[in-house]
């Protein structure tokens, strides 16, 4: 009799592990799935999966912030019967990049993941034309669990673009947008935001300028017809301090103004015939912009026509329409700057 207890436990164990096998694949795996799967929706994980192995669920999804990601892992830890194992954790974050350029040198700023080579990619798209300093990136944070926007994939042309020529300026690439900010023309600003609508959709994208009348204008600008500072400082003195001012919506230049155009005939002359010059005016920034520009450009050219009568040579002079800016109040001006 005893024997067949002990036979009729031995054939019972597998049957009651097959059922409790099923109960559990079919009963409590099910319900414990779909009980972390509804804590990564109420915690607002975009696009939330789970594979759940026994106990251990393994998590996928995107969330907001690097915080959020550990936090939501400790909720589901802190569940009855599920833990999240090592490496479970595949949520990830959105990550970021910022290009920056100040005094002619380069900074990048951001969270990328660990196989984006960006510092590689830009230094051989860009052969040397954006003078990528060892080191520009070292402030870029790499991690597995992020994804980059897709849109860094396509801004190399872009980066080419935005970054020629003078002046200090930024990018910033996220998911749902690019910024730009730094030292601009109206001009320039218009360029820019048309190449970038190439990177990302119109709507995506976003400027903070400090709008200039022209790179000449911009902090820092180092004049290249004249390298002798202290010369070109006191020019510069000698010019802004002799910046021509016109009656609102007249051409003539005033007999009052006159001198001050003279004075900057003989400041130019003192500084030899090497140097060249932009004379610009400053159009209005109410009414017509083409009419303003046209009238800017020929209250310009007045000023020209004293600067040659007074012995400048005309070869040395630029004549321009300077462009609207958001920085001082410029209104019907004409201001001559060392180009």
């Amino acid at each position: 009799m005893k024997g067949f207890v002990v036979l009729a436990i031995v054939l019972l164990i597998p049957t009651i592990g097959y059922f409790q096998k099923q109960h559990f694949e079919h009963r409590l795996r099910p319900q414990l799935k779909a009980a972390v799967e509804d804590m990564l929706k109420e915690e607002g994980v975009e696009n939330p999966s789970v594979n759940l192995t026994y106990l251990d669920a393994v998590i996928a999804g995107r969330v907001e912030t690097d915080a959020q990601r550990t936090a939501v892992a400790a909720r589901i830890n802190a569940m009855p019967g599920v833990r999240v194992p090592p490496g479970g954790n595949k949520l990830h974050t959105f990550g970021w990049i910022r290009i920056a350029r100040s005094d002619e040198r380069y900074r990048g700023e951001g969270v990328i993941s660990k196989d984006l080579g960006v510092g590689a990619r830009l230094g051989k798209s860009h052969a040397g034309f954006l003078k990528l300093q060892v080191g520009w990136d070292d402030d870029l944070e790499r991690r597995e669990t992020v994804e980059v926007p897709e849109a860094v994939e396509r801004w190399d042309e872009f980066l080419l673009y935005y970054f020629r020529g003078t002046g200090n300026r930024s990018v910033e690439l996220r998911v749902g947008g690019l910024t730009m900010r730094g030292d601009a023309t109206a001009g320039l600003r218009s360029d820019w935001l048309s190449k970038a609508s190439e990177v990302v959709a119109k709507n995506e994208v976003f400027d903070e300028f400090a709008l200039h009348p022209s790179i000449y204008h911009f902090p820092g600008y180092l004049a290249l017809s004249m390298t002798d500072e202290t010369t070109l400082a006191g020019l510069r003195k000698r010019l802004g301090a002799n910046t021509v001012e016109f009656v609102v919506g007249k051409e003539e230049l005033p007999n009052t103004e006159r001198g001050k155009a003279v004075a900057a005939a003989r400041a130019i002359l003192n500084a030899g015939e090497h140097a060249r010059y932009v004379v610009g005016g400053h159009p209005a920034r109410t009414g017509n912009v083409t009419s303003n520009g046209q009238l800017a450009r020929k209250r310009a050219q007045e000023v020209v026509k004293v600067l040659v009568e007074h012995g400048v040579l005309r070869s040395q002079l630029e004549v321009v329409s300077f462009g609207v800016t958001t920085v001082g109040k410029r209104d019907n001006q004409v201001e001559i700057v060392v180009k």
